[in-house]
């Protein structure tokens, strides 16, 4: 079979409204961004467009758009094609052209969180590895405070000061390996977009910090960590107990969290404070990209 002439290029701002009605009306399309992340995708990250190279009038096939979530490792963000193309045409199509352009730029992995289904195994197929996958806890919120029973002694939780971003992204990258650690960019985001974010002080240190948001009658604990120095000392329990304690008190009735399936220590933390796991484990996609290989699998 004759291969279909499509065209792979970069988004341009009139794609903006095409991108955002092929995610809506397809049935194999996603977009982990709102609009104005959207533009900046295109304007300064990784976003592509595939259409017909006979068509005057450029109608999107498909899109892709990426993000580099720290230096060498960006993840895929959006990823749409028009029904009736092929999804493993299509996504070779539009994947050969984005991880070229990432390895010219020194971008050494690609990573997507395989939430939507239909995307994971032509992943696979094109040389992505399943290294961890994402458990996903629930819980009523408490009916009583529970940091009185978990207040870790001479630890106090405080807001994050401005001049501290440097200092936390430091923390994070101690308490997560990689891929997970956040940039300093992303942890400014978590503090200005999410309901709270608190750091956990010890002896005039910074050596944890909690962060949660609520939506409705919904709150997630979005991310919690502690420095490995000070892990087993109760100091994560008091975390935890402290944004179950705040969850409450905004009247929500489910508060969420996740964690890697490889991460026991934090399973058992959940598990111990009610939490149970729903849905589905949900893959982590990880491709090395080789600069000289041009993107191909």
């Amino acid at each position: 079979m004759t291969p279909l002439p499509v065209e792979v290029r970069p988004a341009q701002t009139v794609d903006l409204a095409p991108i955002q009605d092929l995610q809506r009306r397809a049935d194999h399309a996603f977009m982990r961004s709102g609009y104005e992340d959207l533009v900046r995708m295109v304007a300064h990250d990784y976003c592509l467009v595939a259409g017909m190279v006979t068509d005057p009038h450029q109608h999107l096939w498909g899109y892709v758009c990426a993000s580099v979530r720290q230096p060498g490792l960006a993840q895929l963000r959006g990823l749409g094609l028009i029904d009736g193309w092929r999804i493993d045409v299509g996504v070779d199509s539009l994947l050969t052209s984005l991880e070229t352009a990432l390895a010219q730029n020194d971008v050494r992995h690609l990573m997507h969180v395989g939430v939507e289904e239909w995307v994971v195994a032509p992943l696979q197929r094109r040389g992505f590895a399943t290294p961890d996958h994402i458990l996903n806890f629930e819980r009523g919120a408490p009916t009583r405070p529970l940091v009185p029973e978990h207040k870790a002694v001479g630890a106090s939780l405080r807001p994050l000061a401005p001049h501290e971003i440097d200092d936390l992204a430091a923390l994070d990258q101690r308490a997560f390996p990689w891929p997970w650690q956040l940039s300093s960019g992303e942890l400014i985001q978590l503090l200005l977009t999410t309901s709270r974010l608190a750091i956990l002080e010890f002896q005039s240190l910074l050596i944890g910090y909690v962060c949660t948001d609520v939506v409705g009658e919904h709150a997630q604990i979005i991310r919690l960590a502690v420095d490995p120095v000070y892990q087993g000392m109760g100091f994560g329990r008091y975390l935890l107990a402290d944004a179950l304690d705040f969850a409450a008190a905004t009247g929500v009735r489910r508060i969420s969290l996740n964690t890697q399936a490889q991460n026991r220590s934090s399973q058992r933390l959940y598990q111990g404070f009610g939490f149970r796991t729903v849905g589905r484990r949900v893959p982590i996609l990880l491709k090395p990209l080789d600069p000289h290989r041009n993107g191909q699998p």
